[in-house]
């Protein structure tokens, strides 16, 4: 991996946590839980303690807010 290659891989990861950030926090947590702690949505709703359907409703939301933000920043 070059060095220009490490930069904008960091650049991404940056935007993509500054994205996350403007999330309402109920779908930025799922998110995280479900992308970066490798939970399942199953796992995440159990442990939450809220409905499956609940859990798979934030992520779509989430998922469709991030596509915005990140559009947006181009």
């Amino acid at each position: 991996v070059s060095g220009e290659q490490m930069i904008i891989a960091a650049e991404r990861e940056e935007r993509v946590r500054t994205a996350i950030a403007q999330l309402p926090p109920e779908q930025a947590d799922i998110l995280k839980k479900s992308f970066f702690g490798e939970e399942t949505q199953s796992e995440i709703a159990y442990t939450s303690g809220i409905p499956l359907g609940t859990v798979k409703s934030r992520v779509r939301l989430a998922l469709g807010r991030l596509r915005q933000i990140l559009d947006d920043l181009k």
